[in-house]
């Protein structure tokens, strides 16, 4: 991995272990949970604003994932295939 690529995902990693992160991620989560509750939308768009606000909620929540899966691929693209 270049040393950019490797700065890239150590930034990410001390992000992802701040409690900020953290406090950030549960208020989302609970935000997002109240959000898909449909029981209370008005009207068809107010039900696809909802949606919008819930996938860009989701976007973040997944992000830590999102990061290690490409931290994952990156290191075993620099391993190169394995013979089987």
């Amino acid at each position: 991995m270049t040393t950019e690529l490797e700065t890239y995902f150590s930034n990410y990693n001390e992000l992802f272990n701040s409690e900020g992160f953290k406090q950030l991620i549960q208020e989302l989560s609970t935000n997002a949970q109240q959000l898909a509750d449909i029981q209370s939308v008005k009207d068809v768009e107010d039900l696809f604003y909802r949606k919008g606000q819930v996938a860009a909620f989701a976007t973040i929540i997944n992000l830590q994932g999102t990061i290690e899966a490409a931290r994952d691929q990156a290191e075993a693209e620099e391993e190169g295939p394995v013979d089987v």
